[in-house]
């Protein structure tokens, strides 16, 4: 489904289709459900926050404004029903963060096992290097290349200027690159 008909859905959703409410839900329940597991690791209180979320979008959907991307609405309503929700509790804990994995492409049993291992081995070096980036990088990098939300999005539901969401990836990415480096195995 395109970001069209996604944009379609939410305009006839707030005038009362319950078919293109399901399809909202449906589209967007995945990708929120990881994203809420970034910024805690309660996945009992991210599935709340995204039922009550879309409860509330459902009763207040005549008071909504169009959204040319209902994916950053979305993301943005979850983030700050966590943090509100999170703030009360006066804890924060972060998730584990987890890949997408990715098909091997590979005709021989041998090439297999060892392109298997050197993915586990990538990705696991991968997961540590993001788990040691300060919060707000891997909010961002989270935001940016698993969810594709446009800078400019980020900025504004970071609370930050462009430059800054720009500088703050680059910055992250500078950081994963050279630690990559330093922990891949040598051919």
């Amino acid at each position: 489904m395109s970001a069209l008909d996604h944009d379609m859905d939410w305009i006839r959703m707030k005038s009362g289709d319950l078919s293109a409410f399901e399809r909202i839900y449906r589209a967007h329940v995945r990708p929120m459900m990881r994203y809420g597991l970034k910024i805690t690791d309660d996945p009992a209180l991210v599935q709340d926050c995204i039922q009550d979320l879309f409860e509330e979008i459902w009763n207040t959907r005549q008071h909504l404004s169009d959204t040319p991307y209902p994916k950053f609405y979305l993301l943005r309503a979850l983030r700050n029903k966590l943090l509100r929700h999170l703030s009360k509790q006066s804890f924060v804990r972060n998730g584990e963060l987890n890949l997408a994995a990715g098909e091997l492409m590979s005709g021989y049993v041998e090439l297999d096992i060892v392109a298997r291992e050197t993915e586990n081995h990538n990705r696991q070096t991968l997961r540590e290097l993001l788990d040691g980036l300060p919060l707000r990088q891997q909010e961002a990098i989270h935001l940016r290349f698993y969810h594709n939300i446009p800078y400019e999005n980020i900025a504004e539901m970071m609370d930050m200027n462009y430059q800054s969401v720009l500088n703050l990836v680059q910055r992250a990415l500078k950081s994963l690159r050279k630690g990559f480096s330093l922990k891949s195995p040598r051919t």
